[in-house]
């Protein structure tokens, strides 16, 4: 005896969507319990006999456009209040819409039912009843499912498995993009995931090209700036006879020219509102029975909320350990454990990362001046975060004030990054020379970091000059001579030798200080007394005191030179 499969294959095949089979609960029998105190306010002729296979609260437009006929819908009036206009034509929806009965709750937008929805409930002949302010939508919503529970334990368990079925897609390689791809043709609905800037994130294959400009135009989303709202039809969970949840604040539906829509707000671990939108295809009308839209659309809503949260959780592990990795290979921090401490391991985890060598592989070293403000270097951190999301093999940590990152990119898609990354300007960029493997990343590292301290040199020279602050990006295949030879010495070698030649400025306080600032001045005496914040003149007498004290002749070029190789820190 073969088992049918509890999950259909195909989407479609899980929701029926044809009318369902008559049931033996009637809007009499609701009524008529004493618990919840529902009084029928329209004539009595037949309309205790109608059907019901369902009830749902709204307060949104349109309502039939989610809820289908031969059920009770629920409202509290919230956007009918003093628009006799639009209570009329609600009523007329609601009878076009095959809906069982109207009920309406008092004591929250309204004292009693207004008088043109009862006229018009009585001309069209639907049953509309009043549920006092102690009974809550909920109770009657629950009433209606427990009796309709055993005649239609067929669909509760399709229902089931739609949302086992939305579930599965947190084990796909892309929870997202497989969410929506689901959800699609199971609301029989283009489906968008959108950032709060208005950026698409996910969507499914049958998005129209022009949607999401559509969608974002609806809603108020910008790609340049926050999110505003302009349409004020916002109604919160708790008036749709739902419990009310902080991953889903708000509802809200709006017209394009493709179809109707609905756009759900999620909250994401970082505190930044997405939006699940929907637009019902215009070839596809919701027949009577397919009533699993806006719980399915809230189920998808708090599965989405279990990805993000998924997604950030996999995000700072990942980033944890990368910036672990690239401590490791360039020697900011000495290697940890046994397991990470040969080449090949690294250079495996490299090659999760996707930095397999296949394209030139760089040391960067940068920062931005120290007047940039936090949020710059809080935006800049970003912009490198979102290197990998364009395919640009990063891994990225900040170190004494400064951005270490190791990128496999072309020269000229690297100069591209960093120009786009220093706009505003104020911010620096040493580069070293290639990396053929990760023994070789340690060198790197000090090869940019000396680019980066040149180019620190050469601004602060040309800013005085001019009076600002620049931007600029140095390779250390441009750098001079002398940090070319510091920075391939051996450390421990040229450490010696630099100790060896300046002990004898150690008896003199200020000889050090007043040779390294003339030498970084170019030796230029006003702007080096500048620089100290002394006269020119002390700083002659201070020039002169250092020839007599240790016999530095200044005016020897060849002096000069070995001062300023051996003033400068190795990296």
């Amino acid at each position: 005896m073969m088992n049918t499969p509890l999950f259909p294959t195909k989407a479609k095949e899980m929701v029926d969507v044809k009318t369902p089979q008559p049931t033996q609960l009637t809007l009499g029998e609701v009524l008529s319990q004493p618990s919840l105190g529902l009084s029928l306010l329209t004539p009595k002729a037949n309309s205790l006999n109608r059907p019901v296979t369902g009830a749902h609260s709204f307060e949104i437009s349109n309502p039939t456009r989610w809820i289908s006929s031969h059920w009770i819908a629920l409202t509290t009036g919230l956007r009918l209040k003093g628009k006799p206009e639009e209570q009329r034509e609600l009523i007329e929806e609601l009878v076009d819409g095959g809906i069982t009965a109207l009920g309406f709750a008092l004591g929250i937008n309204f004292k009693s039912v207004p008088s043109s929805i009862l006229e018009v409930a009585n001309e069209l002949d639907l049953p509309v009843f009043s549920v006092p302010f102690a009974t809550g939508f909920a109770e009657i919503i629950a009433f209606v499912n427990q009796a309709l529970l055993s005649p239609n334990v067929g669909a509760l368990r399709r229902f089931v498995s739609v949302q086992d079925y939305l579930l599965d897609s947190l084990l796909s390689q892309k929870p997202l993009r497989s969410l929506v791809e689901r959800l699609s043709p199971l609301v029989l609905s283009q489906v968008a995931l959108i950032s709060s800037s208005g950026e698409l994130v996910a969507s499914s294959d049958n998005l129209e090209l022009n949607a999401l400009a559509e969608i974002n135009q609806q809603l108020g989303l910008t790609t340049k700036g926050p999110r505003q709202l302009r349409d004020p039809k916002v109604v919160s969970r708790s008036r749709l006879g739902d419990t009310p949840a902080t991953t889903l604040s708000q509802l809200i539906e709006f017209d394009t020219p493709y179809g109707p829509g609905l756009a759900l707000a999620v909250v994401t671990p970082t505190q930044e509102t997405m939006w699940l939108a929907l637009i019902k295809t215009n070839e596809s009308k919701v027949e009577p029975g397919f009533h699993l839209s806006l719980p399915l659309i809230r189920s998808a809503g708090h599965i989405l909320s279990i990805a993000l949260s998924t997604n950030a959780e996999k995000l700072n592990e990942r980033r944890s350990s990368e910036r672990a990795l690239l401590a490791e290979l360039v020697g900011i921090r000495p290697v940890k454990g046994a397991t990470h401490k040969g080449y090949r391991t690294h250079f495996e985890r490299l090659i999760e990362i996707g930095i397999d060598f296949s394209e030139p592989v760089h040391v960067i070293v940068g920062s931005p001046s120290s007047e940039t403000s936090r949020d710059l270097k809080e935006s800049i951190g970003e912009q490198i975060d979102a290197l990998t999301e364009n395919f640009t093999p990063t891994i990225w940590d900040s170190h004494n004030s400064k951005y270490v990152a190791i990128i496999q990119a072309k020269a000229d898609v690297i100069e591209k990054i960093l120009n786009e990354i220093s706009t505003p300007p104020n911010l620096n960029f040493g580069i070293s020379k290639a990396v053929d493997g990760p023994g070789q990343f340690s060198l790197a590292y000090r090869q940019a970091n000396a680019a980066y301290g040149e180019l620190i040199e050469k601004s602060a020279r040309s800013d005085a000059r001019k009076g600002s602050q620049g931007t600029g990006v140095l390779w250390f295949d441009d750098c001079n001579m002398v940090t070319w030879l510091i920075t391939q010495a051996d450390k421990t070698s040229f450490a010696c030798k630099q100790k060896d030649r300046l002990a004898i400025f150690e008896l003199e306080r200020h000889s050090l200080a007043t040779l390294k600032a003339y030498l970084d001045s170019n030796l230029d005496i006003n702007l080096a007394a500048t620089n100290l914040g002394i006269h020119p003149n002390s700083m002659r007498y201070r020039l002169n005191k250092v020839h007599e004290a240790v016999g530095v002749d200044l005016d020897c070029f060849g002096e000069l030179v070995d001062l300023y190789v051996a003033l400068k820190v190795i990296p």
